[in-house]
């Protein structure tokens, strides 16, 4: 009977090695893709359950600021006192007017949503307001979440 061989470990190791070099590759290929800063967003007493989050990032091919908006726990805008119909994200520079820059839609059954958005400003407030239409040009609600983002 011929002895079996053990293969040399450079062959017992060989397929390893590449599935970690293959998983360090794929790491450094997002890594530059992730980077960005989170922002905590403060609740207006009005709805004392909601909060929110914020994730900025500056485009490096354009130099525009991406957000990446998420909040929880948000109450229908119809249950506000007044009654809205939707919720707007406002961005507000420092020194200039709020400027509208979507509507954020709030799921019925977990109060939860999301906005992805993407503007020229470095150094602005971003706040959500409950509103009567999508159509309105200027904030009008109380301000239910905010925060200040400052990108370099």
């Amino acid at each position: 009977m011929l002895a079996k061989r053990n293969p040399p470990l450079r062959e017992a190791i060989l397929p390893y090695m590449t599935i970690f070099q293959i998983a360090a590759l794929a790491l450094f290929a997002i890594w530059p893709f992730s980077s960005g800063k989170d922002y905590h967003m403060t609740a207006d007493p009005s709805v004392p359950a909601a909060s929110g989050t914020v994730h900025a990032q500056r485009d490096k091919q354009n130099g525009n600021t991406k957000l990446d908006i998420k909040v929880d726990n948000l109450a229908r805008p119809s249950s506000l006192t007044p009654p809205a119909t939707t919720y707007i994200a406002w961005v507000r520079p420092n020194g200039g007017d709020a400027v509208k820059e979507g509507s954020l839609g709030v799921d019925k059954k977990d109060l939860n949503g999301e906005l992805h958005i993407v503007t020229v400003a470095k150094d602005f407030d971003l706040f959500i307001t409950p509103e009567q239409s999508s159509t309105v040009t200027m904030p009008s609600g109380t301000e239910v979440l905010r925060t200040h983002i400052s990108i370099d």
